[in-house]
């Protein structure tokens, strides 16, 4: 029921509904007079039909309005209705009579048809109580009456005004003409005064003509100075902060702020008290700089749990002295960029760095509805004495100019002059001719150029004495710039700044990191010292040579590197904890010196380890090494020529293959990096750990799109990539260790088992008289078999019934460190003497292709298997060697105390030393290389995503350069022929 009649309703609603229709495209200029049953009607232009409609009446009685959306009376015609649009109606005055001012009369003109008045007269039609004037025949009139003395017409001419350019009453005057050379910024003064030069503001580069600072310069002085005008003298300390607050010491009348700071000299009068203060606004604070921001009285405690909030106002004041009243700065009110409420408000969140830029086309600026021009009075509120109050905030510019120099731009704080009052864009005061000598007529109505602050900085400087959260005075310096009309027009932008940042005493910090820099360092140097006398003796150095001194730089350097690493990244976790997790504020973020220190350091780490590993890099391409075969000839092949036997050689497969399986080895690590960097990026970018790293007390991983980002801070994104890097690779290295060698495989004791399978032993000199010894001879005695002969010595071996693999009698040690005697190493180089010759001579020789051996190599081979084959197996009568286990003290120092000039000493190896020679033994190098490479990547490049494809390539670079240089020295120390290592 209700809705039939909710449809009967709505049939009889007035037919208003909307239909749809094509509307030609006009506008009010299209609107022209049409006729109409013989007659002209005038059209206006209906803002709802969007189309030309006619007035009511012809072009007798109606005109149309102004603006052309509406009809209206001529001029001798009166309103009778007018509702607007069409909807007038008119009527014709009598004869001798015109409309009356409001349009709905009409009346008798006293002085003829013209009702025009005229000199000091007005034109009135109304009484005081709003009853017509009328005419001595009883009529409507409008009469003209003069304005008294001292009073002059209204601009509409219908009412007398005092004369408001006159100072002072003055009996010789009856108008409100000004005598010459008494009128200035529209007063009349009673005396004729003299002019001042002040008719431009300064410019970043040169000065600008101002039409306003010339007209009201002058008045504004004299009316504060004499008549301690509150007007005049808001008007002056404007103009003085528009010229940037430019004085010199002789307060000549050549700078609007001379004459400002000439005004306290003059004494009030005595009705007015002594203190200027109360009428003329405070620009320049009287202390020096230092003291100022040293002030200590601010009790206020900001923390960061709850978030507290920079509590700052600003007096706001008009051109011309015009109180707007106190103000949050929230919101914008002090940045010229947009953005939304939260991110302009997130700047004054205590504790958060905040940095804000844009572009904004420069013609903007000249939109005085958007950019209003205001001036600031800065403070800070707080609560003190149980009631809340306001600070006055000081104000650096850094284009204050004193005596000609620039005093606010040096890096001494008692130099700097402060200031209180300022503003954010001026786009009135340089209306006028333009001085800058450019050929480009200007725009008279508009300003030539509009000044702006380019640069907004607030520093917070924390009161660090006691861990309480009280702050020094926060100071705002601000850098002014300029556009010129010319530029703007022709498409050009500006970018203004807006940032805040916080600084805290920091010489307690920089003395602990100057004793822990030169502690450790100290430390590091005579490690590295110890390392060169270690790697001199295990040389055969019997003295300090070159090569000892290239060594100890390179010990030192890795050492160094490590010492500067644990430093840089102990300071930046610290920091990135105690800075996140503060309550009371204590800490803020290291800046200036501070921040270069560290940061050179921390350049230094990685500078210093790329020397380690190019030195091990370097050591493990040079490393002597050889594949002793204990393989025998299988029986004869008959007899040679001179009766001697010719056995049946011994196949070299198993010496290319144990080469081959080395080779791959060379590079192979204990960490996957393919899967650490994928790792490492995904919990970063990711998971999103690096929004830890901003510059704000939010330690949140996860963090709102809408809010303010915080930039981020270097120290923390090295301090959270690291520490990601390292625990990545950690639980990399335990799955590595403890599960993976374990149960699947482990590459380096393969290799050790390999060497068993083969028959062959490693003989490797990693210094001259020190090195690593595999013993891989068989326990079945041969390794040159068929496939089911090796299957029954794996049964017996497995069923124990052979031999161990050790190389002492009944023991399992087959990995060893040697120290070797000098006569060995002679020997050595004695045979590799002839080959190193033959290939330096040059030419075609013979029984050599390219890539292959020549017969010295093969001769030479021979040779040093059965020189080395013959010391393991003691059988040389000069040369010996005793096998032994490390004291706890040599294992701890890693090093030997046995003299190994006449005798070696072979010292059981419980684990795989070997791996020296390898990426596989030195992964922490390595890993410590990799994350320094990471985050000084990201140093440069802030994008973890960037660094990780950076680091990746750089790695798989270097174990290219490692591979290919172990293969050169593997085919050239173990006389295996290159082509075979694959």
């Amino acid at each position: 029921m209700a809705v039939k009649v909710l449809r009967c309703f709505i049939f009889l609603l007035p037919v208003v509904l909307a239909q749809n229709e094509y509307i030609p495209i006009i506008t009010k200029d299209d609107c022209t007079a049409v006729r109409n049953l013989g007659q002209q009607y005038n059209q206006y232009f209906n803002t709802l039909l969007m189309r030309c409609t006619s007035c009511l009446q012809n072009t007798t009685f109606q005109a149309v309005s102004s603006d052309g959306y509406s009809c209206e009376c001529e001029s001798d015609y009166k309103y009778v209705t007018n509702f607007g649009g069409a909807n007038i109606w008119c009527s014709k005055c009598p004869l001798n009579q015109v409309r009356s001012a409001d349009g709905w009369g009409c009346v008798t003109c006293e002085t003829g048809t013209s009702c025009a008045c005229g000199g000091n007269n007005v034109a009135v039609e109304r009484e005081v109580n709003g009853a017509l004037v009328t005419t001595t025949g009883g009529g409507d009139a409008r009469v003209c009456q003069a304005c008294a003395d001292y009073t002059s017409p209204n601009l509409r001419g219908d009412r007398c005004e005092r004369c408001n350019m006159l100072l002072k009453i003055n009996p010789t005057w009856r108008t409100c003409t000004c005598p010459s050379g008494q009128l200035s910024g529209g007063i009349c003064f009673n005396t004729t005064i003299r002019s001042f030069q002040i008719t431009t503001v300064p410019l970043t580069s040169g000065t600008a003509e101002s039409t306003y600072v010339r007209e009201h310069v002058q008045a504004a002085y004299l009316m504060c100075r004499d008549f301690v005008n509150s007007t005049a003298c808001q008007i002056l300390s404007n103009l003085c902060v528009l010229s940037w607050y430019e004085y010199d010491s002789s307060l000549s009348e050549t700078k609007t702020c001379n004459l400002y700071r000439k005004i306290p000299d003059k004494n009030l009068p005595d009705t007015l008290g002594q203190d200027w203060n109360a009428y003329l606004p405070v620009l320049y604070y009287s202390q020096e700089g230092d003291r100022i921001l040293d002030d200590d009285s601010l009790t206020t405690e900001y923390t960061f749990s709850p978030v507290s909030y920079l509590e700052y106002r600003v007096g706001r004041y008009t051109l011309n002295g015009t109180y707007l009243g106190t103000s949050e700065v929230t919101g914008g009110r002090l940045q010229l960029c947009s953005d939304t409420t939260s991110r302009l408000n997130a700047a004054y969140t205590f504790g958060t760095y905040y940095e804000q830029s844009c572009s904004i086309p420069a013609i903007d600026l000249w939109d005085t509805q958007k950019y209003q021009l205001e001036f600031y009075d800065l403070y800070i509120e707080l609560t003190r004495n149980g009631e809340n109050q306001l600070y006055a905030a000081p104000v650096k510019i850094n284009n204050l100019v004193f005596g000609g120099d620039k005093v606010n731009t040096g890096s001494s704080t008692r130099d700097w002059i402060l200031t209180r009052r300022f503003f954010l864009v001026d786009n009135v005061v340089t209306t006028g001719a333009d001085t800058s000598g450019g050929g480009t007529t200007p725009t008279p109505s508009l300003p030539q150029y509009v000044r702006y602050a380019k640069s907004i900085e607030i520093s917070i400087n924390l009161y660090s004495s006691l861990p309480n959260g009280r702050i020094y005075p926060p100071l705002m310096t601000i850098t002014y710039d300029q556009v010129s009309l010319i530029n703007a027009q022709a498409g050009a932008s500006i970018s203004p700044t807006f940032k805040v940042k916080y600084n805290m005493g920091l010489d307690s910090y920089r003395k602990d990191f100057q004793i822990a820099v030169g502690t450790l360092s100290t430390l590091g140097v005579i490690l590295a010292g110890y390392k060169t006398w270690v790697w001199s003796k295990r040389a055969g150095r019997l003295a300090i040579d070159f090569a000892s001194i290239i060594n100890f730089v390179f010990y030192v350097s890795g050492v160094l590197s490590n010492v500067f690493f644990v430093i840089t990244f102990g300071i930046a976790f610290y920091f990135l904890i105690f800075y996140k997790r503060q309550n009371y504020v204590y800490l803020f973020l290291l800046d200036g010196v501070y921040y270069e220190e560290w940061l050179g350091l921390f350049g230094s780490a990685f500078a210093l380890k790329c020397l380690q590993i190019a030195h091990m890099i370097a050591s493990q391409c040079t490393v002597d090494i050889f594949f002793i075969d204990w393989e025998k000839p299988k029986g004869t092949l008959g007899v040679k020529s001179d009766g001697s036997k010719k056995e049946n050689p011994v196949s070299i497969w198993r010496t290319y293959f144990a080469a081959n399986e080395w080779n791959e080895i060379q590079t192979c690590r204990k960490i996957n990096h393919i899967f650490q960097i994928f790792a490492v990026v995904f919990f970063l970018s990711y998971v999103g750990f690096e929004n830890v790293a901003t510059k704000d007390p939010n330690g949140k991983v996860v963090k709102s799109s809408s809010d303010y980002q915080a930039p981020y801070d270097t120290m923390f994104r090295y301090a959270v990539g690291a520490l990601v890097y390292l625990l990545v690779a950690f639980v990399q290295w335990l799955f590595f260790t403890l599960i993976y060698e374990r149960f699947f495989e482990d590459k380096v004791r393969d290799f050790v088992d390999l060497c068993s399978m083969a028959n062959i032993s490693v003989f490797i000199m990693h210094h001259a008289q020190y090195g690593y010894y595999i013993h891989g001879r068989s326990v079945y005695g041969k390794a040159d078999t068929n496939m089911k002969e090796m299957f029954e010595m794996m049964k017996r071996e497995e069923k124990d019934l052979v031999g161990q693999r050790g190389l002492l009698p009944n023991t399992e040690q087959q990995t060893f460190v040697m120290t070797l005697p000098r006569k060995l190493r002679l020997k050595y180089e004695e045979v590799l003497l002839a080959v190193a010759l033959e290939g330096a001579g040059g030419g075609p020789q013979a029984g050599k292709e390219k890539g292959g051996l020549t017969d010295k190599q093969v001769e030479a081979y021979n040779v040093i298997n059965k020189f080395l084959s013959t010391f393991i197996d003691h059988s040389l009568k000069n040369l010996d060697y005793q096998v032994r286990d490390k004291t706890l003290l040599e294992s701890i120092m890693d090093t030997e105390f046995m003299d190994a000039s006449e005798k070696g000493y072979f010292y059981n190896d419980d684990g795989h030393s070997f791996d020296q020679c390898l990426f596989y033994g030195n992964e922490i190098t390595l890993l410590l290389f990799d994350t320094l490479l990471f985050c000084i990547i990201d140093l440069i490049a802030t994008n973890f995503v960037l660094s990780g494809i950076i680091t990746y390539i750089i790695i798989e670079l270097v174990a290219l350069v490692r591979d290919h240089g172990g293969r050169k020295n593997l085919a050239k120390k173990t006389l295996v022929d290159e082509r075979f290592l694959i």
